[in-house]
């Protein structure tokens, strides 16, 4: 596991649990010291989209590698400190995990982000 997606791991809130709806949802609160915000940006720190991608995939399961992001819109900048909720829907498609991922925070939407994961275990 890299070193920047163990940080991710590291502030989440409590481990990823299904909702009333079926989805995989998990919190998180990156402090202003996490190392994501490190250049990113120096007089305003916003949280990288692709640890917003970090989120997502470890939110739709573990061990899981990264195929590629189909889609991803970043709406809404994430402050550092803020509680971000994250809402993973899998489905099996091909051997490969399809999740389309839905970032939320204070009830407005960050992001939306659609990606193709690949179980570790058939991961090269």
């Amino acid at each position: 596991m890299s070193r920047l997606l163990q940080e991710v791991r590291s502030c989440a809130i409590r481990p990823a649990h299904s909702d009333e709806h079926g989805f995989r949802t998990m919190e998180f609160i990156f402090p202003p010291t996490f190392v994501g915000f490190d250049g990113h940006f120096p007089d305003r720190p916003i949280l990288p989209g692709i640890v917003q991608i970090l989120a997502g995939m470890l939110t739709a399961g573990d061990s899981m590698k990264l195929q590629k992001v189909a889609k991803a819109k970043f709406s809404r900048v994430i402050n550092p400190g803020e509680l971000m909720l994250v809402r993973a829907e899998t489905q099996k498609k091909d051997g490969n995990i399809l999740a389309t991922i839905i970032i939320s925070v204070g009830g407005d939407t960050a992001a939306t982000i659609a990606l193709a994961l690949l179980p570790t275990e058939f991961a090269e």
